[in-house]
């Protein structure tokens, strides 16, 4: 069991496990902007995958936000912007030792908030933000209107 850091090497593997949770996108779509996060020095995204013996059972992406983030009061901020642990491998703490890797990241980087969010039904993942230790700390309403 390992985790490493994304890498042109596991460029498929990274973008398999991501089309399960981003169905709606395209395998190319996905590929072509992790191609891009890899060959593009600002590193917008990093990608860590979670390896069982040979196998990629879950991934985590983040990012370093310079830019106000909703409920933090420090800058910058490292960004959970996605965590996926295939079903049949979670609850066994998968995801909390992502969340981990995170944290050490962001150590490393002199960085004092991890910040996160999701989708105001999604309580499967709001239950495990807050078993990470993360706190909830405001709810916003899209809206749009066509023109």
């Amino acid at each position: 069991m390992s985790i490493i850091i994304a890498d042109k090497k596991v460029l498929n593997e990274w973008v398999k496990l991501s089309l399960k949770l981003f169905p709606e996108c395209s395998y190319q779509e996905i590929y072509e902007e992790y191609q891009n996060y890899l060959t593009n020095d600002l590193q917008k995204e990093i990608g860590f995958l979670y390896q069982i013996y040979q196998e990629f059972v879950a991934f985590m992406n983040i990012s370093i936000r310079k830019e106000y983030v909703n409920g933090t009061n420090t800058s910058p901020v490292l960004f959970i912007e996605a965590i996926y642990v295939e079903e049949k491998y979670r609850k066994q703490g998968i995801g909390k030792k992502l969340i981990k890797q995170a944290e050490e990241f962001a150590r490393s980087r002199g960085i004092k908030q991890i910040a996160s969010d999701c989708l105001i039904d999604n309580t499967n993942s709001e239950e495990f933000h807050k078993s990470c230790g993360f706190r909830e700390t405001e709810r916003v309403i899209f809206f749009v209107k066509e023109v």
